[in-house]
């Protein structure tokens, strides 16, 4: 029992330092890519737009990527770690489905947040995006090809897989989404960060029991993808 203990609280202590070195080299890679630029002559500090597009490249997509195959490597699990294969018409379904339950559920959520009269905290990138209607046409494609594969990668394939070594799969879920959902916290601006966080977590359930029983990392990355770029383009209708 000590035993399974011990196992668990590694495997918790690795989920939560894989979230956590994931943001803090991503910031330091963030920072040096700016640097080269402002060396460059380029106003980064003046230009939130720059900045935004900046943070995702080099965090979602480089940071999150090389952190995930340099911890197969380093750790000897090797690729085969990842449940990742190519779609079938099965994972198809899968995608569709997820998608639907994504939406219903994010809307079932809002109605009665608004309902309830509770906050929301903004996310700082829809901020920036909505003074930079341009940057949002950017973020469209960023998202179907890096934020969504990065963070599922990162999340779902490492944190969620690690955790599934030594939990029981409905409590590596829940944990995943969990840290999921915190590492928003720092993206977030005005009162209601928690009903933020909240409705992150419940779409996070989704990604990670569709990870977990389609057995494919391609789904819930295109799942996030799909809605993330979505919500940009629904946006950026908005706010031109």
């Amino acid at each position: 029992m000590e035993t399974r203990l011990r196992q668990r609280g590694r495997s918790l202590l690795t989920a939560v330092t894989l979230a956590v070195a994931g943001f803090f080299v991503g910031a330091v890679v963030v920072f040096l890519t700016a640097q080269v630029l402002i060396f460059a002559g380029v106003d980064v500090m003046n230009a939130p737009a720059v900045q935004l597009v900046i943070s995702t490249v080099m965090l979602q997509g480089v940071t999150f990527g090389l952190l995930a195959l340099g911890y197969l490597r380093l750790s000897g699990l090797g690729f085969d770690f990842l449940a990742l294969r190519r779609p079938t018409l099965r994972d198809a379904g899968w995608t569709v489905g997820g998608l639907l339950v994504f939406f219903v559920l994010y809307g079932a959520m809002n109605l009665v947040i608004s309902a309830l009269g509770v906050p929301v905290a903004e996310n700082q990138v829809a901020q920036i995006g909505a003074q930079n209607p341009d940057v949002l046409l950017l973020l469209v494609p960023f998202s179907l090809l890096l934020v969504g594969p990065g963070e599922e990668l990162l999340f779902r394939g490492l944190i969620q897989g690690t955790l599934r070594r030594t939990f029981r799969p409905g409590s590596a879920i829940v944990i995943a989404s969990a840290i999921f959902a915190v590492s928003h916290a720092t993206a977030l601006s005005g009162d209601g960060q928690l009903t933020y966080m909240a409705i992150v977590f419940a779409l996070a359930l989704v990604l990670g029991a569709t990870y977990e029983y389609a057995e494919n990392l391609v789904i819930p990355a295109v799942i996030h993808g799909v809605y993330n770029a979505v919500l940009f383009s629904v946006l950026y209708l908005q706010v031109t």
